[in-house]
């Protein structure tokens, strides 16, 4: 499918993403009524499609220097008026450099066209595969990682097993370390050797270190060879993402004589060539001295990858000359055309044949088929609604446009369960104004720094009892020390509409002895709100014990109004060593930007226990501090233990 550019934007497309757990329980009746009286309208809109072209000479060498007069494009038969156009082009190698370094040169056009970048998905196959096999698949990724991607490529990683079905390890990103690291993770048992074991209630698709999915029964030959039921999955979830999205398949291949799976291996090439994601498969056999036909895998490679559009290496060893094949994808991949035209969009989810030709000279063209017109949101499949969430969730990229955004703080605290993370989030009037009366759903999630979900809860409000007021939304979850990353995502499920909040949390290490504070909670005076808790299902948590304080004069703050006069915080801290702590405060506001220090004074004005925590409510005077971002440093002195610890959060004055 071609990237998009909305003209009059009302849905959001689905991106790439992967299974994230079940779905909570429906919603209210009122919301079913007032949408019955109305059924979901569609806004007629004009998109521009964007389709990746590769022209190459008789000799196979790219073709650099055309510009959009020679190039003529059809849909379903119809000629289109080019009104985009865009070149990116690499410079080759010079003679004498084994390894180049790789700089892309956009060359620029007379029409500013949308970027439209290369995506690579590194696949490995663990079950047609050993474990020699499976480490030089990692060492050639790494080996293509390093010496052949732009800064600018977007790159994902997938392995596949029967035992747990396909895994993405990382979403398409330009992060390259965070590939680095997902690709070194990969060390999961061969199938080839270790006569793995697994039954069709094994998940399709699922994120790394998640242990469910969507059911789906798989269809696995004898002699090898990916699941096709996955895989065909798999190709129709890659359907939403722009452009060529090109597969580095590592597999030992497998055996296609057997009628029906090699008709179900067609269907599944196909899938991925309408989804414009060819494979490009390498065979990680190693020869053997005693066989020396090996396997015969490479024939299914071969199969999988011209049928797909890409190319095979299906020699036994060939993974052993990866620089070679390596210096061939890029040949073959970094150098393209853009092309884009404008069409009238249609919601009906069909696919339109694209071929595009010169107008003269003896080329060779290779582009994108074809491309799926959008389906309406509410006909998604469960496992196409996943995607879509975890996309939302994970993607970095700037198009589709990206959902509303509203504020979130992450806290975390202990108790007797352990180290807590608390999300809490302020739901603005603008966004609960826009999915008052519709049927949404609200899912809080939170990733590791693998980007494993590590957490997930979802409920279905009705918005419209919040109107007038302000609605915190929380939940909290048990983790280990680290780094996370936050989520919650308000999403309408007829039309695929969303909108964002976002934070960082850390959970330290376990204090061992002294003093230990935990995150502030921040307020100012006033109270006209309502919580609601994700975990309970009711304006009361658990967590609501260990911030205390009096609902009725108080109400929390994401963001702190200019000319605020005073905040203040809830400060939950344990101490080890004194059962009478005489706690001294010393706060700091740190500009975000300049990195100066704004002096604060803080007064005690309560203190209260819950078993092994103690509480206290702070006041922190506001004058004259300018608008802009902070962060509150809080430094805490326990003069009867001589203790110190620390905490900090964000501070935002607008």
């Amino acid at each position: 499918m071609g990237k998009i550019k909305k003209f009059s934007f009302l849905f959001l497309i689905a991106g790439l993403g992967f299974i994230l757990g079940p779905s909570s329980q429906s919603g209210s009746a009122s919301q079913e009524a007032a949408r019955s009286q109305k059924p979901l309208q569609h806004e007629v809109a004009v998109t521009l499609k964007l389709i990746q072209v590769y022209v190459t000479d008789k000799n196979g060498k790219p073709v650099t220097n055309l510009d959009k007069s020679e190039f003529r494009v059809f849909d379903n038969g119809q000629l289109q008026t080019i009104t985009e156009f865009e070149r990116h082009m690499s410079p080759a190698p010079s003679p004498g450099i084994t390894e180049p370094p790789i700089k892309e040169a956009v060359v620029s056009t007379e029409i500013t066209a949308p970027r439209l970048g290369r995506k690579f998905f590194v696949f490995i196959d663990l079950d047609s595969n050993d474990l020699e096999g499976i480490a030089k698949s990692r060492a050639a990724a790494l080996h293509f990682l390093d010496t052949q991607t732009l800064p600018s490529d977007e790159i994902g990683v997938f392995s596949s097993s029967f035992m747990r079905g396909i895994v993405l390890h990382t979403y398409l990103t330009t992060d390259h370390v965070k590939v680095r690291e997902a690709i070194q993770r990969i060390r999961e048992v061969p199938g080839r050797k270790s006569g793995g074991t697994g039954d069709a209630s094994t998940p399709t698709i699922v994120v790394s270190g998640q242990d469910s999915g969507i059911v789906i029964r798989s269809s696995v030959s004898s002699g090898g060879g990916p699941s096709t039921d996955r895989m065909i999955a798999l190709a129709k979830a890659l359907r939403y993402i722009p452009g060529y999205k090109n597969i580095l398949y590592f597999s030992q291949g497998g055996s296609i004589n057997d009628r029906a799976y090699r008709d179900r291996l067609d269907e599944m090439s196909r899938e991925f060539a309408a989804s414009n994601a060819p494979f490009y498969a390498v065979n990680t056999e190693t020869p053997d001295p005693f066989s020396p036909g090996g396997t015969k895998g490479g024939d299914l490679l071969a199969f999988v990858a011209e049928r797909s559009g890409g190319r095979a290496y299906k020699d036994i060893g060939a993974v052993a000359h990866f620089a070679d094949i390596a210096r061939d994808i890029q040949d073959l991949t970094r150098n393209y055309y853009v092309l884009g035209y404008p069409v009238r969009e249609s919601w009906d989810g069909k696919y339109h044949k694209i071929k595009v030709e010169m107008r003269s000279g003896d080329y060779r063209v290779q582009a994108q088929p074809g491309y799926f017109n959008p389906k309406p949101f509410r006909e998604y499949s469960d496992l196409e609604k996943d995607l879509h969430l975890f996309d939302l969730a994970m993607s970095e990229k700037t198009e589709p446009a990206k959902p509303m955004i509203f504020a979130m703080r992450a806290l975390h605290f202990a108790n007797k369960n352990g180290a807590q993370v608390l999300m809490l989030s302020k739901i603005p009037p603008e966004v609960i104004e826009k999915f008052t009366n519709r049927k949404i759903e609200l899912v809080s999630l939170i990733f590791d720094e693998q980007d494993n979900p590590v957490d997930r809860k979802q409920t279905k409000p009705d918005l419209a009892k919040y109107r007038s007021m302000d609605v915190f939304y929380s939940s909290e979850a048990l983790l280990k020390p680290g780094a996370y990353r936050c989520r919650f995502i308000i999403r309408d499920l007829d039309t695929g509409e969303a909108a964002l909040a976002f934070a960082l949390a850390t959970v330290p290490v376990k204090a061992g002895s002294g003093l230990s504070l935990f995150s502030p909670m921040l307020l100012i005076a006033g109270s006209n709100f309502a919580y609601w808790d994700m975990g309970t299902k009711k304006n009361t948590a658990p967590w609501m014990d260990l911030y205390s304080y009096d609902h009725s004069l108080y109400s929390p703050v994401m963001e702190i109004p200019k000319g605020t006069s005073r905040i203040f915080a809830v400060v939950p801290f344990r101490t080890f060593k004194s059962d009478q702590p005489d706690i001294a405060y010393t706060a700091h506001l740190i500009d975000s930007i300049s990195g100066g220090t704004i002096p604060l004074t803080s007064s005690v004005l309560n203190r209260t226990r819950l078993r092994d925590v103690a509480v206290q409510f702070l006041e922190f005077p506001m004058n004259d501090v300018p608008p802009g971002k902070y962060v509150l440093y809080l430094h805490a002195e326990d003069a009867a233990s001589g203790a110190i610890s620390y905490t900090q959060t964000s501070v935002v004055i607008r």
